[in-house]
Order: C-alpha cells, then structure tokens, then sequence
C-alpha cells in the first residue's frame, strides 16, 4: 500500500456519513404516522431512493465503497426481501461489472509504465479503448497480440494504491473507536487490507487462476481462462478473451442463449461444493460479475467461466475435514456430532450454525421455539449477549482457515442458486457428495514456485471415495426433503418438546414406508452426462 492522505480518506468517509444520516433522516420521517398498506407502500418508496443515493456514492467514491456495494448486492445468499431490501439489490449489483468507466487514457499510462515502453503499440497489436466491464478494481479491455490472439485485458485504475490506503487508515480509526459491545472488531479492517492487498497484485491472480484451472481440469464443466504471463504484470493481467458469456444469475438471458438454467445451477452447485469440500481453495468473489456461463460451440454443453481470481480462501486439511463431517452430521441429522463440531465453529452458539448454511438442517440441531421467535423479530436470541456474538464471529475467522470467508463465498453462490430458483434439495446434494468425499481426502498444499505447482499430481477427492458412501449420502438428503415436505408439522412439535415422543416415533416410522414410493422432486430426473468425468447429477 501507498502511504495514506488522512485527509482523502477523512473526505470520503465524510460523504458517507452524511449519506447515512441523510437515509436515515427520510426513513424516520416518511414513516411516521403510517400503517398498513399506507406504510408499505411509502416503505418502497423509500428502499427505491435510497438504494439510488447508496449507488451514486459507490460510484463517486470507488474502490473500497464498491467493494462494500458488491458485498451488499449479493448478500440476500437464501434470505432474500428478510435480508437486504430488493430494491438495494437491484440498484447495487451494477457496480459488480458496470462500475463507471474510467477514460483509457488514464490506465493506458500504467500499461506503459508496467512494460516499459512509449506506445502501446509495442505491447499489443491493437486495444480497443472502450472498456468490456468495469468494477471496484480495474477496468476490462478487449485487445490483440502481435500474433492475433484475442484477449481480454484487465488494467487496475491509477491512483488506486494511495486511495485505498488512505480509506483503510480512516477505517482503522473508526474501528478502534467503536467497540459495539466492547468487542474489538478491528481485525475486520485488517483482514479487509490484506485480502484487498493481494488483489491489487495481478500476478498473485494470474496464480491463482492456473492453481483453480488445475484443480478442475476433470471437470469438462469448469473454464478458467488462460493467463498470458509475457502481457502480465503487478497492475495489468493478460487473459483469454471467452465469447458468449451470460451471468449465471439471469434465467432469462441463460434460456434466450440456448442454455438450461437449472443444469447451470447444476453445475455451479457442485463445482463450488468440490471446491470447498474438497480442495482447501476457495474462490473469495464469487459474486455474478464474476461467474459467468458459456455454451460449449464443440460440444453444444454449458460450462461455467470463472473470473475474477484475485482472492482465495486457504483452508487448513483440518479445518476442512472438520467442516466436512459437521455438513454430513447434518445432512445425516446426526445430533451428536453437530453439537460436538459446531462447537469448535460457532462456540456456545452452536446451535445456529447449522440453520446458516441452510434452513433444513433445522432437524438434528437444538433451536428453540423462543430462538424462533427472536429471529422473526430480528431480536438476538433469549440468553445469547452481544460479547458472544462477537466471538462467534472471531471464532469463525481464527479457526485455521478464515471459515468466515469461505461462509461469504457460499452466500454468494447461494444467492446466484436463488435468482435461478433452483431447488434446496439439489443444492444440499452437492454438499452431501463432496461434504463426504471430502472427509479422509488429503490436500497436498502446492509448492510456492507455480512451475513446480502445476506439475503436482493430485488425484480429484470424489475419485478416490467409493461410490456407496456418496450414494448413501444423498439418500440422506432424500430423506431431509420429506422430512420437510410430509413430517415439518411433526418436526416443529419435536423440535419444541425437545424429546422423542410416540408420536415422532410414529412418524419416523411413516417416513421408512413413505420412502419407498418416493417421487423425485420436479427439476429433471435421471443423471446427465457432461462429457468425460464426474457426472453431473440433475435430480
């Protein structure tokens, strides 16, 4: 980082701070006085103007205020409306990949300067100046190389070192002067500077795009493009140009160009499954600008285009073993051993930690009817303090391998699953075959040198589980999804007795029978082949 301009990040932050109370103003005043359909139609209103007011700050400001926009944009990760208000969503998600545009003048210096040369001319053979995307970091070029490779450059946007810097020593300020709770939060700050660090240097993105291409060369599904290292550099990264890409969160734009919504969402679901379970590496910005999908013109099949590689998620063989046997715990509605693994996660928060990474792993966890109610009304739950939540949150991040991180990049992808609709009952498929194969898998860590890393062998996790397991697995899940489909009544009354009564045995029971003629859910039955190695499975 550059040395920080106290008085550019003190401005900035100014600006936001007039934003807040500005918003916060309009919402108390609006609302005064009004109820019912009055009330929820001002309600809109105010959602709709504000989220244009947030949206022209994170434009005007940039960098880090963009950052936060794309966070928010994409957070609704299964809670939808309840979380974030759509209108924020809607106005937010622009500046995920249509930030405003930079003049190419002003990056064309930095290429020079990266190179060495007077003209760009030396470096490509052509640039188009009118950018392809744009976002909190960088801005995107289509170009040409002397040899007539097409490709897609990414320049970083001048000035952005000291601005960033300058933020970031505001922040820490701030952070150390509001303890909500007494609870110092300032390792968020900190933790925000070092991943924000390692994304303004290309050439640890271009690492990790080849690391990711290498670890999903057996899925026909996954494309990473291909770095070009001779046009790369610490401000500019040089990557194949891919044609025909649509977000994966627009269902509409997916169908209108060939491809199948839900075998995308298929496809997303378990790629990034493997990728938590299974590989220690976990892509940090999954947000929809970032993950795109292309119909294959060879083999007239989707696949899904990863971008954006700057920040990953190590995570420790331990941690990740762990977090795979507390998934299957839940998928099995193991009581026992959620209690035990979720202790080392969530602390003597627990009990929630199963319901974050999704509602039905309600059975097998110890949510009250109380802790019910406190979350409708958005209450802390009875007997939980606010010092404690704050563990829950350090814990989560000091666990060997920022789980809090890899948690933001599930909620991302949940969220792009839920523009597509696509089913929970798929979705925790996923997590039950990979959760499983990822139980005895070991990673073996890459070597710092990236030459020596991509000839590290590695055999693909769900190769070497056997098949009954996987299988059994997601039995498991069939399970789950009559449990909440025929039993939920029943499961509510269990759940707030706290006990197994003749009744729950009763039901138990009926689910046993019931199985056997169990449809499987709407979304396309049957296993589809894509191409060579792992199938992918659509029901």
């Amino acid at each position: 980082m550059a040395s920080p301009n106290f008085a550019m990040g003190m401005g900035r932050a100014m600006l936001a701070q007039q934003l807040f109370h500005e918003v916060k103003g309009d919402y108390e005043k609006s609302l005064e006085g009004k109820e019912g359909d009055e009330r929820e139609k001002t309600l809109q209103e105010l959602h709709l103007r504000s989220a244009d007011k947030c949206l022209k700050l994170a434009q005007r400001n940039g960098g880090i205020y963009n950052k936060a926009a794309q966070f928010v944009a994409s957070l609704q990760a299964g809670a939808g409306d309840a979380s974030i208000p759509k209108p924020y969503i809607d106005a937010l998600k622009v500046v995920c990949d249509k930030a405003p545009f930079r003049p190419f003048a002003d990056l064309a210096q930095a290429v020079k300067e990266d190179f060495g040369v007077d003209s760009l001319d030396e470096v490509f053979k052509s640039v188009d100046e009118s950018p392809l995307a744009a976002a909190s970091l960088a801005q995107v070029h289509r170009a040409v190389l002397k040899d007539g490779t097409e490709v897609a450059v990414k320049i970083q946007y001048p000035g952005l070192l000291e601005q960033m810097a300058s933020d970031f020593a505001v922040f820490r300020m701030f952070g150390q002067q509001i303890k909500p709770g007494g609870f110092d939060l300032t390792w968020v700050v900190n933790d925000f500077e070092v991943s924000i660090s390692a994304e303004l240097d290309f050439t640890i993105e271009g690492r990790n795009a080849e690391l990711t291409g290498k670890d999903f060369a057996h899925q026909p599904f996954a494309k990473v493009p291909k770095v070009f290292w001779e046009h790369t550099t610490k401000r500019v990264l040089t990557m194949e140009f891919v044609t025909g890409m649509v977000p994966t969160n627009d269902a509409r734009a997916l169908a209108e160009a060939g491809m199948d919504p839900y075998r995308v969402g298929c496809m997303l679901s378990d790629l990034f499954a493997e990728m938590v379970f299974c590989t220690g590496r976990v892509h940090g910005d999954p947000h929809a600008g970032n993950v795109y999908a292309i119909l294959d013109k060879e083999t007239k099949r989707e696949k899904i285009v990863l971008l954006d590689h700057g920040l990953y998620h190590d995570v420790a063989n331990d941690l990740r073993k762990d977090f795979c046997e507390f998934v299957s715990a839940c998928v099995e509605r193991d009581g026992g051993r959620m209690k035990t693994l979720g202790e080392r996660f969530a602390g003597p928060l627990y009990r929630f930690f199963p319901i974050i990474l999704s509602p039905w792993f309600v059975f097998g966890s110890k949510v009250s009817l109380e802790d019910i109610r406190a979350a409708k009304q958005k209450r802390i739950p009875p007997g939980v303090e606010l010092k404690q939540v704050g563990e829950f949150l350090v814990g989560l991040h000091d666990t060997g391998g920022n789980l809090l991180g890899v948690l933001h990049s599930m909620g991302y992808i949940r969220g792009i699953l839920n523009c597509l609709k696509f089913p929970e009952r798929r979705r925790l498929k996923s997590f039950a075959k990979y959760a499983k194969a990822g139980c005895d898998y070991e990673v073996e860590p890459y070597d710092e040198d990236l030459g020596k890393a991509k000839e590290q062998v590695k055999k693909p996790a769900l190769e070497l589980s056997t098949a009954a397991k996987v299988g059994v697995a997601m039995m498991h899940v069939d399970l789950l999804a009559l449990l909440i489909s025929v039993l939920a009544p029943v499961a509510i009354v269990l759940l707030v007795l706290g006990k197994r009564t003749t009744f729950g045995m009763v039901g138990a029971i009926l689910v046993l029978i019931v199985s056997f003629f169990y449809q499987r859910s709407a979304g396309g039955p049957g296993t589809a082949a894509a191409g060579e190695g792992d199938a992918i499975i659509l029901d």
